[in-house]
């Protein structure tokens, strides 16, 4: 095996007692239903479309293709998610996280890219790769919702004037139920999901049954004949296929709301059987009634005409709505991972659980996603319209997951390059055919993936080189406790009785010292007592409030506080504060206390990182950052708001 051995998934400190090792493993297997809603609905639903998809683009409808094609997807679940994502991507985590960019986290751990003005290619490209998941999130609620609604022209025409309003209206119900967290949403979704997947299995093996030849699919040599055989066309099929490993990038992202381990589990003990009977089902149904392929309606052939057909489109409805959930929770995954890496401003992340870090729920983002899937729907009023759009996305991320893959393997696990180069390669080879039959759908839709994945690295590249000019001008003017302290005694400054904090989320002094200077060049004067206040975030839910401050007297009267808290925690600075007073062997009183928060902004800037766009957009995304008092509990009337004009 050439990955790591631990898994993340699990409590890292659990005890080795049989009942809690017990007791564990039944919370992951109870976690396996829920993440069914989560993680597999974008996955799960491909068996509506992807076959027919496929089957069509072919010449002609005959046994060996709809065998061919069944093949293909197949062995394209069976090698990409299986093989790629659940058996290796998915053993690739930080701190329990998965997605992309727990990738760059890795790579970029020793060096992180907060602390870089010039980035290294390979992390600019798993940048664009994340950026591709955006672009993806948006398109699939509105596609899956939309497509979903529209089944019912076929049973009401006259309800066709209403298709677009009531999509719209169930997108934002969807988002608005995000708050409540994906654990919850998980269990509500999770049972019919595991209806949808048990339907799924039974219909298809139904169907088989009649047709006991369609078990040839599983025989790989029909795949690679009928690419090898395909001709040009064959990139259309291709285009078609894709469309059944769309979601599997989402299933990486959401590894930090359930575990590798329950996912796994969910994999491949329920959704991949499930969906090989039904591809095989169709298949046989191809074989039986090959007219039903061109006329729009095999996967409704799995059971009689009448009620039995409603039913199934009334669930098929529902999971199709499901589906959205994955991306919506693998975004909110991705955006929480980019805030911590310095890569976007730090938007307000409340997290809904306590046993898995991942499962947050972003108010901003989960908005703006909201507003961009509104706007698709409006724009594109079908689901046709919007067709041509899914897929790019997904291969491109899934082609920069592979390199980047290969970079782990060799730098992370310090195996040879021999490995990490062979494992890239049959890796590219699976899924470079599928990334270019994505780039022929390109003019019809594909561009719009590429476009919103090209503002949002726009922004990331914004943010991260204006951090990185004013962590540069920050530490380029006197920033040391022995300056401070030489400045103190100098009689120059007007000391006043009372303290001052000045807040940081850095554990290094510094930055905090920086800011004291620039209010003493403003002010000229300061409060007797200093505080620095380092608030630092940890991977764990809870830590009690005496395991979690180091505090140390760095001068004379210049403290350095730092407080780490859970992410479940709230940074409470009064309450930290008096904690600390404790530890400082003083006493004062925090309502007495003020707190700077400066607000810092770039003029001035003559430099060739940034241009003039760029610094008008850094300046809008500083000035709509959460407002920091929201996290830290500080009274408005002790807080005292300064904006630093870095000029660099």
């Amino acid at each position: 095996m050439i990955g790591r051995k631990e898994d993340k998934s699990a409590p890292m400190n659990a005890p080795p007692a049989t009942g809690t090792m017990e007791s564990a493993a039944a919370a992951r297997w109870s976690l396996l239903v829920p993440a069914l809603g989560v993680v597999f609905g974008d996955i799960g639903t491909s068996p509506l479309y992807a076959f027919q998809a496929a089957l069509n683009a072919s010449p002609k409808t005959t046994p060996e293709t709809a065998l061919g094609v069944a093949s293909l997807i197949i062995w394209s679940l069976l090698a990409i998610v299986t093989g790629k994502y659940v058996l290796l991507v998915m053993r690739v985590d930080y701190k329990g996280e998965g997605g992309i960019f727990a990738l760059l986290a890795l790579l970029g751990d020793k060096n992180p890219p907060s602390r870089r003005l010039r980035l290294p290619f390979f992390m600019l490209l798993l940048m664009f790769g994340a950026a591709l998941i955006y672009g993806d999130g948006v398109i699939t609620p509105a596609i899956s919702v939309l497509s979903a609604v529209e089944g019912l022209k076929d049973v009401a025409p006259q309800l066709s004037a209403f298709v677009v309003p009531i999509t719209l209206a169930i997108l934002i119900g969807l988002f608005a139920v995000q708050r409540v967290g994906s654990g919850p949403l998980g269990s509500l979704f999770g049972g019919i999901m595991l209806v949808w997947f048990l339907t799924l299995g039974i219909g298809g093996l139904t169907q088989l049954l009649q047709v006991p030849e369609a078990f040839a699919a599983f025989n790989p040599m029909l795949a690679v004949n009928t690419v090898v055989h395909g001709g040009l066309g064959v990139a259309f099929v291709l285009g078609g296929v894709v469309l059944a490993v769309t979601g599997v990038e989402a299933l990486y992202a959401d590894m930090g709301h359930f575990g590798r381990r329950t996912i796994s589990r969910a994999w491949h003990c329920i959704v991949l059987p499930c969906l090989i009977l039904n591809y095989l089902g169709l298949a046989a149904i191809a074989i039986r009634h090959p007219d039903a392929a061109r006329e729009g309606a095999l996967f409704f052939n799995m059971v009689p005409q009448g009620i039995a057909t409603l039913l199934l489109v009334f669930l098929a409805t529902l999971a199709t709505i499901i589906a959205s959930q994955a991306l919506i929770s693998g975004v909110f995954s991705l955006t929480a991972q980019a805030r911590d890496l310095g890569l976007l401003p730090r938007f307000l992340v409340r997290h809904t659980s306590s046993a898995q870090r991942g499962q947050v729920y972003l108010p901003v983002i989960n908005w703006h996603l909201a507003a961009g899937c509104l706007l698709l729907v409006i724009a594109f009023r079908s689901s046709g319209g919007l067709a041509a759009a899914y897929g790019l996305a997904v291969t491109g991320t899934m082609l920069i997951t592979s390199i980047a893959f290969g970079l782990v393997v060799m730098r992370v696990w310090h195996r040879p390059p021999w490995v990490g180069i062979g494992i890239t390669a049959i890796l590219l080879s699976v899924e470079l055919p599928f990334f270019l039959s994505s780039l022929v759908k390109f003019v019809e839709g594909g561009w719009i993936p590429i476009v919103i994945a090209s503002a949002l690295m726009a922004i990331m590249l914004t943010w991260h080189k204006g951090r990185a000019v004013i962590r540069a001008q920050m530490l380029s003017s006197p920033c040391s406790v022995q300056e401070l302290e030489t400045e103190l005694c100098s009689g120059r400054v007007l000391q006043v009785p009372g303290t001052c904090v000045l807040i940081t989320s850095n554990p290094d002094p510094r930055y905090a010292i920086a800011r004291c200077f620039e209010w003493l060049r403003r002010c000229g004067c300061l409060r007797e007592r200093i505080i620095l206040l380092s608030l630092v975030g940890t991977a764990a839910s809870q830590i009690a409030i005496e395991e979690r401050l180091k505090v140390s007297l760095v001068g004379r009267s210049i403290w350095h506080v730092i407080a780490y808290h859970g992410y479940m925690q709230d940074p409470d600075a009064p309450r930290i504060l008096r904690e600390s007073a404790k530890r400082m062997g003083c006493s004062f009183e925090t309502d007495d206390a003020f707190f700077l928060l400066p607000r810092e902004m770039i003029v001035e800037y003559g430099g060739s990182e940034m241009r003039v766009w760029q610094r008008k957009l850094f300046g809008a995304l500083s000035r709509n950052m959460s407002y920091a008092p929201n996290y830290f509990f500080i009274p408005c009337t002790q807080i005292i708001n300064f904006t630093w004009m870095l000029k660099a």
